[in-house]
């Protein structure tokens, strides 16, 4: 299926990710995967809510150590206030713990930042339902 079968459908992501770098790193990642998708950022929880109101993002990379707010808390928050909206806590912090207090919160999937290369994409086309354009020809799954 060619990006062309998207159109109309414009999907926004909204990274939520406190170091700057990182942010870019990931929007410009995830660019060269989803070149069909609209990408925003916010570096702490109050820009989150800011650009969820503004901008109604289908996803949400959330990290969990925010500068003004705990993002596993502020997972719970955004899927009430936005039924529907899919969330990833993308984290340093390890351990099932996490995991499981992300997933309770509402969170579809947990991506440590120690596998965000392997790891990000494939949880990024699953939430979107969009595939990568990294995986349009011949991705061994």
């Amino acid at each position: 299926m060619t990006s062309s079968a998207y159109i109309g459908e414009q999907k926004t992501v909204l990274i939520v990710e406190d170091h700057s770098l990182l942010r870019q790193v990931m929007r410009e990642f995830l660019q060269s995967a989803f070149p069909d998708c609209s990408f925003r950022e916010a570096a702490d929880g109050a820009g989150a809510l800011e650009a969820c109101n503004a901008y109604r993002p289908q996803l949400v990379l959330m990290d969990i150590c925010l500068p003004d707010a705990n993002g596993i808390e502020l997972t719970a928050r955004l899927g009430t206030l936005y039924p529907g909206i899919q969330i990833i806590v993308v984290s340093h912090m390890s351990g099932e713990d996490y995991v499981q207090q992300a997933l309770a919160a509402g969170a579809r999937a947990y991506v440590s930042k120690d596998h965000i290369v392997t790891d990000l994409v494939p949880a990024v086309a699953a939430a979107i339902g969009i595939p990568s354009a990294r995986c349009a020809i011949g991705c061994n799954h």
